[in-house]
């Protein structure tokens, strides 16, 4: 797209770091999208040192409504999806990862639900993009519907690789927390509807997700998962002693599992060696991954820092003016 042709109806924008082995692929599955109206790609490199820009720059020839912008200033994915944004010129933002694919028609479906709804998140799909390594684990949210937070369970929350929200709905909630390197698109999803804003299901918006496999990697990503939820619901916990003030928010776990009492890393990391070793000899790959996740979901949450995170006042959004009394 160029500066001359219409205003794009649907801006689609992509966060990017070190995404050269799954960028291309992404973008290639755009491409393939036939709406009948214009649109833009925008791909918010974060500060890659791979072959990211690389990727972006050898399509851009052939798809002209590509554009790259450098989001490296500030670190993190929700800084990169707040850079791209404003380089977006459509009343209609979406969002996707670098690392998934888009199904068929997904930007025409995306556009659709936009036009009737301001804030919308679709379905993840993990079978096509299911590798050969079988230590991934069992459960994927967002296949059927979204995810409830057990503490505020009013509201409802969906992953930023499938996304799509009003520019007007976007500002007025602030964007994404730049201080919050996961759990940001939950974030943004309690804040948006806490002022007032409905997120809209839409099962037909598919997103075909690659889930971590090997068990560090399991890991790792569950450590990370982790804290982020404690962050998270310490953010709100104002919020949620306004609206039961005499039952405190539960720790909970993504698999519903009641999160006890502080431990040491070393202790946990005693756990996990006893775990690993127990497991592997069951020889049941997904119950060794769904296992590791529990353990670092516990580790992460335990070690979360929080004298960093600012605490949501109930009395800053409209939600809580009109019902919490």
């Amino acid at each position: 797209m160029t500066d001359t042709e219409s205003i794009p109806e649907l801006s689609v924008v992509i966060a990017a770091f070190n995404a050269g082995g799954t960028l291309g692929e992404q973008l290639r599955e755009l491409a393939a999208q036939t709406p009948q109206w214009p649109w833009e790609v925008i791909v918010a490199d974060n500060g890659s040192t791979d072959r990211t820009t690389e990727v972006v720059a050898e399509l851009q020839a052939d798809f002209p409504w590509l554009r790259l912008v450098d989001a490296s200033q500030r670190r993190g994915p929700a800084a990169a999806r707040n850079v791209g944004v404003t380089y977006a010129r459509a009343a209609r933002i979406a969002f996707c990862d670098a690392d998934d694919l888009i199904a068929d028609g997904w930007v025409e479906t995306m556009h659709a639900a936009l036009v009737e709804h301001e804030f919308v998140a679709g379905s993840f799909d993990t079978r096509r993009l299911a590798g050969r390594n079988r230590f991934v684990v069992s459960w994927s949210p967002q296949r059927e519907a979204l995810s409830v937070k057990p503490y505020l369970p009013q509201f409802v929350t969906g992953g930023s690789g499938n996304l799509g929200i009003r520019r007007s709905v976007f500002n007025e909630a602030g964007g994404f927390d730049e201080s919050a390197m996961v759990a940001e698109d939950d974030d943004l999803c309690l804040r948006v509807q806490l002022a007032g804003h409905q997120l809209v299901f839409e099962s037909s918006l598919v997103l075909h997700v690659r889930r971590r496999a090997g068990l560090r990697a399991v890991l790792r990503q569950a450590r990370a998962y982790g804290a982020g939820a404690r962050r998270l619901e310490h953010r709100y916990a104002r919020i949620v002693a306004r609206l039961h003030p005499a039952v405190p928010a539960p720790e909970v776990t993504p698999t519903g599992v009641a999160n006890p009492g502080g431990n040491s890393g070393g202790l946990i990391r005693d756990r996990l060696g006893r775990l690993m070793r127990v497991v592997r000899r069951l020889g049941q790959p997904e119950q060794l991954a769904d296992l590791t996740w529990r353990v670092g979901y516990r580790w992460g949450w335990r070690q979360a820092k929080l004298d960093d995170v600012v605490q949501l006042h109930p009395d800053d959004f409209r939600w809580s003016r009109s019902r919490i009394r």
